[in-house]
């Protein structure tokens, strides 16, 4: 069975669409490798209880990526000069 997952997309206008986990785990990964963000050893410092979040940041071109965990689901966010992405993906899918 597919899980999906909501995405939120903020630019002027805000937009929901909906994606499959594994491909938002495999984007995850290509964005990992892309900016050298250890994006998935945070998640198990985070799934761990070791933090509430964490954050990667770049002034040239402006990135900003954001994780923190909830009961449910990890959210992570990234923003660039081009908008905002939301996405949640279930603890269960992860790790």
């Amino acid at each position: 069975m597919t899980t999906l997952t909501k995405i939120y997309q903020r630019k002027t206008e805000n937009g929901l669409n909906y994606a499959k986990t594994e491909d938002i785990l495999e984007e995850l990964h290509a964005l990992e490798n892309q900016k050298g963000w250890a994006i998935f050893e945070n998640l198990k410092v985070l799934k761990n209880g070791g933090a509430n979040s964490f954050s990667f940041t770049k002034d040239r071109p402006y990135e900003y990526f954001y994780g923190r965990i909830t009961t449910r689901f990890f959210i992570l966010r990234l923003k660039t000069k081009n908008g905002e992405t939301e996405f949640r993906l279930p603890l269960t899918e992860l790790l």
